[in-house]
């Protein structure tokens, strides 16, 4: 992903510009937009003004900003309003558009390296009509309306005329996060200053039409991630693991048939779920609940049962799964300096923490993968010797002078494994042990992963 997926998830609205939003239903997309942008104003029978809902609106999207579709407008049917009328903000649903999940609501109202993004009626002579300006900062807000102001302090009526919907867009990476949609343009120069409609309004009008949630379907049930999960491979030996891997995918299922959501695990355990990160928007990482979909698979083969929500906090007792999205190795000093600073509240002594990241461990041997209670690895004693002496490196990222402030030494209490250890090292680097398993013996598979994943779950 890149900073022009802003333009991807924009899109041409009549006279204004929209945002499109993969909600809760997979099968759905929303265009996100301001009420007005949905109206005309018309001549009433006395001869005045008033205003009315279009019966039909066209909508171009960025990569295909001459061809129009021609929409109807149904009221209550594809067409959604807030229920307040002085609310500038509406939803117009479609089926789903492949391809537009990586963007996500964002409650906090910080202006930090967020762009409004749109079409404004300026460009729209040209062969490309968006355009986007950054903000920096915001002047005033309520639970109704912010008003934000633009770098650009310069802009008349002409050059805002049109964004009106237009998102109120950050990139992030990996994905995108949305506050806001522009409101009305103001007819004299605005300078500078923009009136944009929280999110919250678009998630009030979800609630009030009983429509999906803005969430992605992913935070909603581990189906949409089940094809994802165990999907590693052997290489030349793939066939001795082939019926071990279908096995375990098989098994996803009883996950699915708990009570346990990726959207629980995201809103209970919060910053418990990353290395020394109090960063929540971090939390939007598909990855994370791929990995908890198979580790919550590993432990009811483990258990023989199929865990609930009731069963969660027992397990965060014993057992922990971290995450951060890096390519870093997980045995370098200074992720193991994070990981000695991250929430383990509730995890007991003896207790195992599973690292997640974005890479395997630098060489295929099991001290890359694992770091027992107490191990005497030349970083962990150097950080020791740190520690005692007081001389520990303060400078860690969201948790000031939180290594100067350190209580105990987690590698001396706890348990730290590589995820991937569950999967590559104990399966595919052992492929040889799992090759004469098939449909006629999956009992005995069953009872071989319970014995070896039990060990290491410590169950």
């Amino acid at each position: 992903m890149t900073e022009n997926d802003i333009k991807k998830y924009s899109v041409i609205l009549g006279e204004g510009s929209g945002v499109l939003f993969q909600p809760a239903d997979s099968d759905k997309t929303y265009v996100l937009s301001a009420r007005h942008v949905f109206y005309d104003e018309i001549e009433d029978e006395r001869g005045g003004k008033k205003s009315e809902v279009k019966k039909e609106i066209t909508l171009r999207f960025s990569d295909s900003q001459d061809e129009e579709k021609v929409i109807e407008i149904k009221n209550g049917e594809n067409y959604f309003e807030h229920s307040e009328s002085s609310i500038d903000a509406a939803i117009l649903l479609f089926p789903d558009i492949v391809g537009y999940n990586q963007i996500f609501i964002d409650n906090n109202t910080s202006s930090n390296r967020y762009n409004m993004a749109g079409f404004p009626q300026s460009r729209r002579v040209f062969d490309d009509k968006y355009n986007k300006y950054k903000i920096s900062d915001i002047i005033s807000s309520d639970e109704n309306i912010l008003s934000l102001r633009l770098e650009v302090a310069h802009l008349s009526h002409s050059d805002i005329s049109g964004f009106s919907g237009g998102g109120i867009i950050k990139f992030n990476e990996d994905y995108l996060t949305i506050c806001g949609i522009q409101s009305r343009t103001p007819e004299e120069d605005c300078n500078g200053e923009i009136s944009v409609v929280p999110i919250m309004r678009f998630i009030e009008i979800a609630k009030q039409h009983n429509l999906p949630e803005l969430l992605p379907s992913f935070l909603v049930n581990f189906k949409f991630l089940q094809q994802d999960a165990f999907n590693f491979n052997a290489s030349i030996d793939d066939d001795d693991i082939s019926f071990t891997r279908l096995f375990l995918k098989q098994k996803t299922e009883e996950v699915l048939s708990s009570d346990i959501t990726p959207r629980f695990i995201k809103d209970y355990f919060t910053d418990r779920l990353l290395i020394n990160d109090k960063n929540m928007l971090k939390l939007n990482d598909e990855l994370i609940y791929i990995t908890w979909l198979e580790f919550l698979t590993l432990i009811n083969i483990v258990k023989d049962k199929t865990c609930n929500i009731s069963d969660l906090e027992d397990i965060f007792c014993y057992l922990r799964l971290l995450y951060r999205k890096t390519d870093t190795d997980w045995l370098e000093t200074d992720f193991l300096k994070d990981c000695l600073v991250s929430n383990y509240d509730g995890l007991e002594e003896n207790g195992t923490v599973f690292i997640k990241t974005n890479k395997l461990p630098s060489k295929q041997n099991i001290k890359h993968y694992r770091l027992n209670k107490g191990s005497i690895v030349p970083r962990i004693d150097s950080l020791k010797s740190n520690y005692e002496n007081g001389t520990l490196n303060s400078d860690v990222n969201n948790i000031t002078n939180a290594l100067s402030e350190l209580k105990e030494f987690v590698f001396d209490k706890y348990n730290f494994i590589h995820f991937e250890y569950l999967k590559h090292f104990m399966l595919v680097e052992n492929s040889e042990n799992y090759k004469n398993f098939k449909k006629s013996n999956e009992n005995e598979l069953l009872i071989k992963l319970k014995e070896e994943y039990g060990k290491i779950f410590g169950i």
